[in-house]
């Protein structure tokens, strides 16, 4: 497949930041250098925003108030090379910029070219999933993303995909497109074990739509041997 040019890049990353304005909700990924993290934090704090808990050791990170109009998390995804930052609120612009000042990001002209370098599976899987993070509201683009990936040869950029169609559906809070994609990733999967995993994945998107869920499909429900 042939990489867009720089122009339709640009175009895809506005698509992006147009979805996450309409919806008051944006996600950043900060370049993941020492101290990011907690440059991050502290700008956070200067701005004022107060800071509410944290959790996974510390790794997450949650500011705000339900009075102060804006809700803010700061997350170290080391395994994908970035933190992501996430704001939500109409009043998150302005120390959102304080901390993208401060740290930089990952422009996401640049994320959607490595995720479309399918020449380099492991590189262009870690983008789809920076993608996926972000991702607020589907559309075609993004749909073509994903049908790329599930398409690999890669067995393991087809397991990164499942993952990321999962994660950016709950992301967007819209299930039906995943489940979609990922029935037709099964129908084509030649691997037993990626299909079990597709299937559970599409069992915990079944889930957050309200759907029936069959329970012994997913690891919680299935029998361990007894000895």
């Amino acid at each position: 497949m042939k990489t867009p040019d720089a122009a339709a890049l640009k175009k895809r990353a506005r698509a992006m930041l147009l979805a996450m304005t309409e919806r008051e909700h944006w996600i950043y990924a900060l370049v993941r250098d020492e101290g990011t993290f907690d440059k991050a934090l502290l700008v956070l704090q200067h701005a004022g925003v107060p800071r509410a808990e944290s959790a996974a050791g510390g790794s997450v990170v949650r500011f705000g108030t339900e009075e102060s109009g804006a809700s803010f998390v700061v997350y170290d995804a080391a395994p994908l090379g970035v933190v992501l930052l996430e704001g939500s609120g109409a009043g998150a612009p302005e120390a959102l910029g304080k901390v993208l000042e401060a740290t930089g990001f990952l422009p996401q002209s640049e994320l959607w070219r490595r995720a479309l370098d399918v020449g380099d599976a492991a590189f262009a899987s870690r983008a789809v999933r920076t993608l996926a993070h972000m991702m607020v509201a589907w559309d075609a683009d993004f749909h073509d993303l994903f049908i790329l990936h599930l398409a690999s040869p890669d067995a393991i950029a087809r397991h990164e995909a499942t993952v990321a169609i999962t994660l950016a559906s709950l992301v967007a809070r819209d299930a039906e497109p995943g489940l979609e994609l990922l029935e037709e990733g099964l129908e084509r999967e030649p691997f037993p074990k990626l299909c079990e995993t597709m299937r559970e994945a599409m069992e915990v998107l079944r889930a957050y739509a309200g759907k029936p869920v069959d329970l012994s499909i997913l690891p919680l429900g299935k029998k361990t041997p007894t000895s």
